[in-house]
């Protein structure tokens, strides 16, 4: 069971992955906790849950290897005590309670675990039973009722019916969670299908991403190097390309270049004066070094973007929310904005931020029409960070587009489906543009928010201390 879980694991998610597997993988998992309570069993499915889910993250790995490796770990270690835990609580609540209650208790154990972390640690969505479904647009829709917590429910719930099937070798207990679950399932795909047959309203804009950006390995270079300067003027090239494409707004990848305080004044008044000449916004994305008198072991730098806009003002300058582990930037702490042009409201954020769905939820409730976010990768990734960010951005029912280096850009509108796409590898110019609607459709999920996830805790709160009461009653009644 350990094996056959281990392979669902490994082939549901991440390069060479399919989706349908994301279904199955739980059940033997849920099998063999059942079925085995040793604790030489329990150290077999840490072992098994931790080792599956760093290798779904290892396949990944690409060249930097220095940065992908490390963090490919760090997820799949997350990961796999996630769902060891998880396991451990439903198996609780499972000897002590009933089939209906333990059938209730997966799927809540499951979002309230992935809230927790999305919300309250450092790893936001990673690992996320959701992510496994980043090709199912269909399916996605469901994020603009329940955000990305909706479809992880859906999914474990399947898991825990097809493992009570198994056991049981029939459905007369869970007939009606069984036919309760089909028309949920079904209601969902048939009216994510319809959903997405409706047009997206609202005046488009031409949203260019620039993907030209600095090789970053381990160690930031020096924004004086004659290589980097060279790169930071081939940036600006090509935003005025873009410009004469006929681009609003230009994008660039993140940390497209790095820069030095000096240098940071000198790079924004070139681009103040070219968005002015050739009235074109510009999200310019770039590392700030900071002096040396100001470095910490924790912070060598500031990941950020200026925005400016068409008449050459800065409207907004951003440092990244939420740095990955061991990046080394300040992290920002100013208040998420909503910036007003004429054609709606725009917002913008960097990367990993979009791991973190308080982002995309306050932005909704903002009124953002657009968000733009720079994003850097590696090529193992490719194309699915790119592809989890657009989850987000159809619970908040908005248009997104994202400029990814060593990786793969795209603009999708505000029902997630792609309007334009460009990989970082290859030939072409460097530039992407995407037509994009510029005006929000408004979703359950911006006013509830993470009501399912408040739902789920206390659900499991319930489940959990009736599991101890029972356990207790049944103590006391062997002692009599």
């Amino acid at each position: 069971m350990l094996i056959i879980g281990s392979f669902l694991m490994i082939s549901s998610d991440m390069r060479g992955g399919a989706g349908v597997f994301g279904w199955f993988m739980l059940i033997p998992f849920l099998l063999y906790v059942t079925l085995y309570h040793e604790f030489k069993s329990r150290l077999w499915l840490l072992l098994t849950l931790v080792v599956g889910a760093v290798l779904t993250f290892t396949k990944s790995v690409s060249d930097p290897i220095m940065i992908s490796l490390p963090v490919s770990i760090m997820f799949g270690v997350v990961t796999g005590l996630r769902y060891y835990l998880a396991f451990l609580i439903w198996d609780y609540i499972r000897k002590w309670t009933d089939d209906t209650a333990s059938i209730i208790a997966f799927p809540a154990i499951i979002v309230s675990l992935e809230y927790l972390q999305a919300f309250y640690t450092p790893f936001g969505v990673w690992g996320s039973l959701a992510n496994t479904q980043v090709y199912n647009l269909p399916l996605i829709q469901t994020a603009s009722l329940f955000g990305f917590l909706g479809i992880s429910a859906l999914m474990s719930w399947a898991a825990v019916l097809g493992a009570f099937f198994i056991l049981r070798r029939n459905f007369a207990n869970i007939k009606i969670s069984v036919v309760l679950f089909v028309i949920i399932f079904i209601g969902l795909n048939i009216w994510g299908d319809l959903r997405l047959s409706t047009v997206p309203q609202g005046k488009h804009i031409l949203v260019a991403g620039i993907t030209n950006g600095q090789t970053v390995s381990k160690a930031l270079p020096n924004p004086e190097d004659p290589d980097v300067l060279q790169n930071t003027q081939r940036l600006i090239e090509l935003t005025r390309k873009a410009a004469a494409k006929g681009a609003d707004i230009a994008v660039w990848g993140e940390v497209s270049t790095i820069v030095s305080t000096k240098g940071e004044k000198a790079l924004l008044g070139t681009l103040s004066r070219l968005a002015k000449k050739h009235h074109i916004a510009i999200v310019a994305a770039y590392a700030l070094l900071l002096p040396k008198e100001e470095q910490s072991e924790l912070y060598k730098m500031k990941n950020k973007f200026t925005w400016l806009r068409d008449d050459g003002t800065i409207a907004e300058t951003y440092l990244k929310h939420h740095p990955v582990p061991g990046e080394g930037s300040v992290p920002g702490r100013a208040p998420l904005k909503a910036i007003r042009t004429k054609y709606g409201k725009m917002a913008g954020a960097i990367c990993y931020d979009y791991d973190f769905p308080q982002i995309s939820l306050t932005q909704a409730r903002l009124g953002v029409d657009l968000v733009l976010l720079p994003g850097l990768d590696w090529r193992g990734m490719l194309i699915r960070h790119t592809l989890m960010a657009r989850i987000h951005a159809v619970g908040g029912g908005f248009s997104l587009f994202r400029s990814a280096n060593e990786a793969t850009s795209m603009g999708f509108d505000n029902l997630g489906q792609i309007r334009a796409a460009m990989t970082a590898f290859g030939d072409d110019e460097s530039i992407l543009i995407a037509s994009l609607p510029v005006k929000r459709t408004d979703t359950l999920y911006t006013h509830i928010g993470n009501l399912l996830a408040y739902i789920a805790m206390f659900v499991l709160i319930l489940l959990f201390f009736l599991a101890v009461w029972n356990h207790f009653k049944k103590q006391k009644k062997d002692q009599r």
